[in-house]
């Protein structure tokens, strides 16, 4: 059992064991307190006390109770909320809108302790419990999604810029950790230069909170909020307004073409009188920084009062290792890009080898890492080797570009170095291997098949349509059936009977039923079964939502297939093209 004094405080009790009267920074999150780099409020909560600043945690709040999100005082600093891993809604509901019976990132994973919204719900306890007083910094997925006015699937409806509804102060897009930091330090400046301020806080008065916000509206990564009769931002650019996106299906597809084609700027959005500015997200970390940062002392274990609950989210990646971060794959239903972003930083190789070592020291590890990777393992290593990036939403789609370097060598000397730490007994691959990319390399997929699948080798075609991948951003099936039948060859070589598993989707825009028999016809052929068929869920904030609102793709404004929604008896208007989840399942 792990000692609590290793974790992140969650009771005045453990504050008051460190020597503390005060936190600076109390991050409220929708997730067990796991001290995991996997968990958010674990990763960025080490790194602000790595860089000084005394730090608590309070996770998962009743929203019943909204005294509880005041357990720990009022932080000097500010409040960081998140929803959590996941966005909410996606956590909490199912493709056909029902609710889930099961949450993995819940103690027991009991569905039900994390409310929609949760990121407005979390904003709206604390402003119950300490009004104005409090400085807010939303952050997360869900944050970073619903940052400009987007189609909310749930509500059938296009809503409002998260930060207008949440009442947080500002918000953080993207992975934050450079954002936080610079936060707390440029926070914890303003009030020894500003004394009444430094009182106001102190004493728990309300703040002006205008010029904590002024303090850190230049910072890269942070989303603010102004009247919209302020002066417009100098070389900013301008979105179709929330009601622009929220009436004209073309408004509301170019908005998105538009932030996808326009990452290195301010981008700005007009909403209900006031006006929403959205700065450029921070310049990825590191080789140097991801290594500091994942060199932290996680302990890798929940915190003591969950009393040995299971947590399903943790044993997946408990005894994983993640090797770099950023995906320029840019699939067109993933939010990885739009929250990573698309440019690949890799640890080094000796900072990988020694959390495996820290991993092998666990009273609990067992032998078996089960994953080293990132959004899609064999990125490892991968670069642009052109300078200052371009506007490409994806590096592989529709064909690979010529500057990105793809050799797959690195990824295959680190699993080598890896598998011979002592204490590991077993190393397998499971976040996910890009076909595209591994095909160029014999010797990565006999590796693979050798040494690192666990019986199953799981990788994510999609689809086999043309038309569907394509939309998809997606490139051909024929990248997987190679990786299929290397795999099959190298696996019978080695004697081991094991088997490639497809993650497919159904219901994408543009796939009707045609395109799943096509599916069912290759399938068949290839004496492939599925685990599962993926119902495509709109997710906020990607391209694929996107066609699913509108009709329209937005990289190109042509119409998309989708199906017909049956017409609403209270409404005799057109219908409106929308696709159905996965069936015509009538609607709440």
């Amino acid at each position: 059992m792990p000692n609590e004094s290793q974790h992140l405080p969650v009771t005045r009790d453990e504050i008051g064991k460190r020597g503390w009267d005060r936190l600076d920074v109390i991050i409220v999150t929708g997730d067990p307190h796991v001290d995991h780099p996997a968990f958010p409020a674990a990763l960025l909560g080490r790194v602000l006390e790595a860089a000084g600043f005394r730090v608590g945690v309070i996770a998962r709040p009743d929203p019943n109770r909204p005294e509880k999100v005041a357990r720990l005082g009022l932080p000097r600093l500010f409040f960081g909320v998140t929803a959590g891993s996941l966005d909410s809604m996606v956590a909490n509901y199912t493709a056909q809108k029902r609710l889930r019976s099961d949450d993995p990132y819940a103690p027991g994973g009991k569905a039900g302790g994390r409310p929609d919204r949760a990121l407005s719900v979390y904003c709206n306890m604390i402003r119950r419990s300490f009004g104005k007083s409090a400085f807010l910094v939303a952050g997360g997925l869900e944050a970073s999604l619903r940052r400009f006015a987007h189609y909310d699937y749930w509500s059938d409806s296009v809503r409002r810029p998260i930060l207008m509804d949440c009442g947080a102060d500002v918000l953080v897009h993207g992975m934050g950790e450079t954002a936080v930091v610079t936060i707390a330090q440029r926070l914890e400046r303003l009030l020894e230069q500003n004394n009444d301020l430094a009182k106001a806080r102190e004493s728990g008065r309300t703040v002006d909170t205008r010029i904590q916000v002024a303090a850190i509206a230049d910072l890269p990564g942070v989303v603010y909020r102004t009247p919209k009769s302020e002066p417009e931002p100098a070389d900013g650019l301008a979105l179709p307004s929330c009601e622009e996106v929220a009436k004209d299906h073309e408004k509301h597809a170019l908005a998105h073409q538009l932030q996808e084609t326009n990452r290195h700027r301010v981008l700005w959005q007009n909403c209900s009188g006031m006006r929403i500015v959205v700065n450029p997200a921070a310049a990825p970390l590191s080789t140097d920084e991801l290594d500091r940062i994942y060199g932290l002392p996680f302990t890798r274990d929940p915190h003591p009062m969950y009393r040995g609950q299971r947590i399903p989210a943790l044993e997946q990646v408990r005894f994983g290792v993640v090797s770099h971060r950023g995906c320029f794959g840019g699939c067109a239903f993933c939010a990885i890009g739009a929250h990573q972003g698309k440019t690949v930083t890799s640890r080094s190789v000796d900072s990988i080898l020694n959390e495996i070592k820290r991993i092998v020291a666990h009273p609990d590890f067992r032998g078996t890492i089960t994953d080293v990777g990132g959004p899609t393992a064999n990125m490892y290593g991968l670069f642009c080797k052109r300078e200052g990036g371009c506007n490409r939403p994806s590096c592989l789609w529709p064909k690979p570009c010529r500057d990105l370097h793809t050799d797959q060598g690195d990824y295959l000397r680190l699993l080598q170095a890896a598998k011979n730490v002592p204490g590991v007994k077993h190393l397998f691959v499971t976040t996910g291997i890009r076909t595209d990319l591994a095909v160029l390399s014999e010797d990565l997929v006999r590796k693979l098949a050798r040494d690192h699948t666990s019986g199953l080798m799981k990788v994510a075609p999609e689809h086999v349509s043309a038309v569907v991948l394509d939309l998809m951003r997606k490139n051909s099936v024929d990248s997987f059936v190679d990786f299929l039948q290397m795999h099959r060859r190298f696996s019978k070589e080695a004697g081991v009977k094991q088997f490639v598993l497809p993650y497919l989707m159904a219901a994408h825009p543009g796939c009707d039923v045609e395109q799943m028999m096509e599916v069912s016809r290759f399938m068949k052929k290839h004496g492939l079964k599925a685990e599962q068929c993926q119902i495509f869920t709109p997710t906020p904030g990607t391209a694929s939502t996107v066609m699913y609102a509108t009709g329209l793709d937005p990289a190109t404004l042509r119409p998309v297939f989708v199906e017909k929604k049956p017409k609403r008896k209270q409404k005799q208007k057109e219908m409106i093209l929308k696709p159905s989840s996965h069936t015509r399942h009538k609607r709440r």
